[in-house]
């Protein structure tokens, strides 16, 4: 009883353990990347209301500056007459953009020519110089001006916007821009119930925020550490992600989640801050869920350990009883374990273990027969393998007893009733070799189609194997008869171009084994390659009659040419060499013109095999410029 305690108690601690361990990391895991995804969920929120916010100011910017771009185009005509039709401009686009309060054109010297305003009253002609102020300036050098951001009378922000016009002595338009919108757009923003959103320009101080006063007091957020960040961050790359201070403190010196967008053209950061006790409001209450889960869990294991550990303490009992009689020779004892569980598979393991020892002396003999019987057939096979091998080498040049060997041996080796090959010719399917008993209506000429099994597997590049042929469809195969109950082909195969193909059959049903269908795709390979040997061998030796052609060419020619350097006489040269084309072209026989110019006729001048009498009438013929085939060469 003193063993099964202690064993009743390991298994108590080590479940117990386990499983609270697994629950408490799996929490403490949970509670982690819980806090993270919620972070991050947050931050990415509060980012895109950031970039919504700056880019809604953006837009209502770059819309501006399109407004104020067509009224810098240059005016055509008189200066008064110009000037006239500039204040129309002018007027015009004040109503069309209401944030837009007074609009000035400087000329090419950067004197004020006139100012249209709806706060005060319009003025033409003043000749201020702006020529070094930075709205004069910079505009000149081919960029957008954009001022910072004033209070006319302590209320209202304001910022300048400066845009040349084209041409040499074009002047600048300058717009003084009521931001009141960007107010309108900040206060919109609600993240919860305390989070709100505020922009500042380049140097930290604060353009827009829900509380007003903070504005008109010129608040400076510089010393936030959010705010530092962004400052000092380099210009954003478009696509890529960049490092923000996701927690810091606010001006109220409380803890925030925050994010921030930045607008590039006008160097303001827009912020979208949460109090972080109400971001993670969320993820606290699942916290202490969690850690409530965990708890019940942990009891839950403990008292599930403690009843596990007393039902395995029984049928291991029995086990370890039943595995001792197994051990001392008692093959016919039984372990009865019905728990329902593995512990009962593991008996029932025992039990088979039992019966297949008492069998395994049983089966010796006949796991001995059936090697025995399995090296038969292999060297059966070899046997085959080499009869192929030596056909082939006995008949290079002949390629029909290398096919009747492959289909005797593959008939007799995958135990076919017979076996045929056939190959291509053209679109049919010729046999070239047969073994065993062929049925009545096979014919040597078949189509290379897919209604015979050959003709699909060289379509295919399959081998194909049909267990029963009478039990498939009439429509499948319907050109061959049913007297064939089990079929196997292959595809004789050269380099993914089919040659032909194999097949052996059974009269009676009895599906072929994988060792048989990868047998025949043997053989089917020893064909392939007795084919491409004939094929290499009769290459070979019409190269032989060529190269020995060629020679006979070469000497022909070197007799032409020992003639032409031994001699003077030209009658002799010209024997020679009408004598050494007629061989060559393997003509009966040849002649040899010279075509006088004067006369323009063709004059016979050497012949080889030709008639005396023929020479005689030819010699006496003249061929005249243009008659026959020889007189239109000289055309």
């Amino acid at each position: 009883m003193t063993p099964r305690g202690r064993l009743f108690r390991k298994y108590v601690i080590v479940f117990a353990g386990l499983v609270s361990g697994a629950l408490l990391a799996s929490g403490a895991i949970e509670i982690y990347f819980s806090y993270q995804e919620n972070r991050a969920g947050l931050v990415t929120l509060q980012r895109e209301k950031a970039l919504g916010v700056a880019s809604r100011i953006e837009d209502f910017i770059k819309e501006i500056e399109r407004q104020i771009g067509w009224t810098t185009q240059p005016q055509l005509g008189a200066p008064a007459a110009a000037m006239y039709q500039r204040r129309v401009d002018y007027l015009r686009l004040l109503r069309q953009v209401l944030a837009i309060t007074e609009i000035s054109h400087l000329d090419a010297e950067g004197k004020e020519q006139l100012r249209v305003s709806r706060l005060a009253m319009d003025v033409t002609g003043s000749g201020i110089d702006f020529s070094h102020e930075p709205e004069f300036v910079e505009a000149k050098a081919g960029k957008v001006y954009h001022g910072p951001v004033k209070f006319r009378k302590e209320s209202e922000p304001y910022m300048t916007i400066a845009i040349a016009g084209s041409g040499k002595d074009a002047g600048v338009t300058v717009a003084a821009v009521n931001l009141k919108f960007i107010w309108d757009v900040v206060s919109q923003i609600k993240i919860g119930k305390a989070g709100h959103a505020f922009v500042v320009d380049a140097q930290g101080v604060l353009i827009a925020h829900p509380d007003i006063s903070l504005v008109l007091q010129k608040t400076t957020f510089a010393g936030l550490d959010q705010v530092k960040s962004a400052l000092a961050a380099p210009p954003a790359v478009p696509g890529e992600p960049r490092e923000q201070v996701t927690i810091a403190r606010d001006f109220k010196n409380r803890s925030v989640m925050t994010a921030y967008a930045t607008i590039a053209s006008l160097r303001w950061s827009v912020f979208v801050e949460q109090p972080l006790e109400e971001a993670f409001e969320s993820l606290y209450a699942s916290i202490q869920r969690t850690i409530a889960l965990l708890v019940l869990g942990v009891l839950l294991a403990v008292a599930a350990s403690l009843v596990l550990a007393r039902r395995m303490v029984t049928p291991i009992q029995a086990l370890q009883v039943g595995a001792a009689r197994i051990g001392a020779g008692e093959l016919d004892q039984r372990i009865d374990v019905r728990t329902g569980d593995e512990l009962e598979a593991l008996g029932s393991q025992f039990n088979s273990m039992a019966a297949q020892l008492k069998e395994s002396y049983a089966g010796l003999e006949r796991k001995v027969d059936e090697r025995t019987r399995e090296l038969t057939e292999s060297l059966e096979q070899q046997t085959a393998m080499a009869e192929i091998l030596r056909v082939i080498s006995s008949s290079p040049t002949d390629i029909q007893p290398v096919l009747d060997a492959v289909a005797e041996n593959a008939a007799h080796i995958c135990a076919a009733a017979d076996a045929h090959i056939r190959l291509i010719d053209g679109a049919t399917l010729r046999a070239v070799s047969r073994f065993g008993s062929t049925p009545f209506g096979v014919p040597d000429v078949i189509p290379l189609d897919r209604d015979f099994p050959a003709g699909r597997s060289i379509i295919e590049r399959r081998t194909i194997h049909i267990e029963d042929l009478a039990a498939l469809r009439e429509t499948e195969f319907p050109k061959i008869g049913r007297e064939t109950r089990s079929l196997l082909v292959t595809p004789l195969v050269r380099e993914g171009v089919p040659l032909g193909a194999i097949l052996v059959r059974r009269v009676e049903k009895q599906a072929f084994t994988e060792r048989q269908i990868e047998l025949l795709k043997t053989f089917a390979d020893q064909a392939v390659i007795a084919i491409e040997n004939v094929r290499l061998f009769t290459e070979l030796q019409a190269r032989t009659r060529e190269l020995a052609r060629s020679v006979g060419e070469l000497q022909a020619l070197g007799e032409v040419g020992r003639a032409v350097s031994s001699t003077l006489d030209l009658e002799t040269v010209l024997a020679t060499i009408v004598s050494r084309a007629s061989q060559l072209s393997d003509s009966d026989g040849g002649a040899i013109y010279e075509y006088d110019q004067q006369t323009e006729t063709f004059l016979l001048r050497a012949t080889q095999n030709l008639d005396a009498e023929l020479v005689e009438l030819l010699r006496s013929t003249f061929i005249r410029k243009g008659e026959g085939a020889m007189g239109r060469m000289a055309l």
